[in-house]
């Protein structure tokens, strides 16, 4: 054998003999199984039957019983103790969103109905030129703004006098 044939060789048994070595350290990684999860006090596992995510009511629309639209749903009204919803605001009027206006309206107004394609359907015993003409809803966040924005003092309008705002006379 010539001193090549017997590096290869002593390179080849070498390679095989680690490769063997490798793929007999190597063993899966154990699975175990997940311990059982233990529900906390007033948890909720699964969403009740006779219930509505949040989700599944805002960005949809209210059809008037005609099935005309009304508008669409963009905000709920919570209690602040968190154990009741008072109400929905729905967006009216406008185009592609522009010129649209909230009007809020109780709970009872809206009517929940399962929808064919596992959604919901959601109509109002209203008409869409009712709520057009019916007062916007303001937030409190809303509210806070106009009040401070009443409070702010005016400033003189330019040309009124009130400053010398002219060029300057000799």
């Amino acid at each position: 054998m010539s001193y090549k044939t017997e590096v290869s060789a002593a390179a080849l048994a070498l390679a095989l003999t680690c490769g063997a070595a490798a793929a007999q350290q190597v063993s899966p990684p154990e699975v175990r199984p997940e311990a059982p999860r233990t529900p906390v006090a007033g948890q909720i596992v699964t969403q009740p039957e006779e219930s509505v995510l949040a989700r599944d009511l805002i960005g949809q629309t209210v059809n008037a019983p005609d099935n005309t639209k009304i508008g669409t749903i963009s905000d709920l009204l919570l209690s602040k103790d968190g154990r009741g919803v008072h109400g929905f605001v729905v967006g009216v009027g406008g185009f592609l969103g522009i010129g649209e206006r909230s009007v809020a309206l109780n709970m009872d107004q809206l009517k929940i109905a399962p929808a064919s394609d596992g959604s919901v359907r959601l109509t109002a015993d209203l008409k869409k030129d009712q709520l057009a003409n019916a007062p916007a809803f303001k937030s409190r966040k809303d509210i806070e703004a106009e009040k401070r924005a009443s409070e702010r003092p005016t400033r003189p309008s330019p040309g009124t006098g009130g400053g010398g705002g002219g060029l300057p006379t000799r």
